[in-house]
């Protein structure tokens, strides 16, 4: 059976409602964003010779590629014409476009304020990752899929920041190999979060049994990154590594559990 080194178990920690001091921050931050993202697409695009071959050129060898491989029922000649026509003729209108565009309280100030309360579905990712710079927004700083990637890494900085929803057991120490464990940390936090959201939002529609499937296939995938991030101590016989998601009736969320197992 081995021995528990250490284990982590943390519950994902989702706010409700999404914090509206985060909605307006990202507001004002993209809209004083603004000029610079105009200047930027002139720098890219400073001329109409540069539109047809970034832009016209750049689709339509594109679309053309695709037609290749479509039946001869399709007009691909004349299609291509078409399509790279038009591009072509665009530049003006492009550039008076986005001109109007980004002018202040033009079309891409409206869009920022009116899209604004679709940034409430990031509440699923902060409530596995957490918030690091604000945690009065009623998140945790780091939240499991962070916690747990850290402390794979021997990293005593997550103990800091445990609230009610972290539990910590035994004596913590280092698993990973000093440049996979850094390497392997993002694609870990990634596919923790994408199957913890998954799972979520499958239990909001009434869906358990796919809830769980997608929960045992992400486990699947999950020790798939973790195994090539050990030292070669925890490769050894005996020893094992688990970050296992599973669902929690009690927070109607997943919880992680990481565990560092000896011989």
């Amino acid at each position: 059976m081995g021995t528990t080194k250490w284990q982590y178990v943390g519950k994902m920690q989702l706010p409700s409602p999404y914090p509206s001091v985060l909605q307006d921050e990202w507001e004002t931050t993209l809209k004083g964003e603004r000029a610079r993202i105009l200047a930027n697409m002139k720098t890219k695009i400073p001329s109409e010779t540069a539109f047809k071959d970034r832009i016209g050129d750049a689709s339509a060898d594109q679309f053309e590629a695709f037609l290749a491989t479509v039946g001869g029922a399709w007009d691909r000649d004349t299609i291509l014409m078409k399509q790279r026509a038009k591009l072509y003729r665009q530049y003006a209108q492009w550039l008076a476009n986005i001109d109007s565009a980004f002018a202040s309280g033009g079309a891409f100030d409206i869009n920022v304020t009116s899209k604004k309360g679709k940034l409430a579905l990031a509440r699923y990712t902060l409530g596995v990752v957490g918030l690091r710079y604000d945690p009065s927004a009623g998140l945790g700083v780091w939240n499991p899929a962070v916690m747990g990637a850290l402390l794979l890494a021997g990293d005593t900085r997550p103990a800091r920041y445990f609230d009610a929803n972290d539990a910590f057991s035994g004596v913590l120490e280092s698993v990973c190999d000093a440049m996979k464990g850094r390497l392997g940390r993002p694609p870990l936090i990634a596919e923790t979060v994408k199957t913890s959201i998954y799972a979520k939002f499958a239990d909001e529609a009434g869906l358990t049994a796919l809830r769980d499937t997608l929960i045992t296939n992400g486990n699947a995938r999950l020790d798939d990154f973790v195994q090539p991030m050990l030292n070669a101590t925890h490769k050894g016989a005996g020893y094992d590594v688990t970050w296992v998601l599973a669902w929690d009736a009690g927070i109607t969320h997943c919880s992680l559990t990481v565990t560092d197992v000896h011989p």
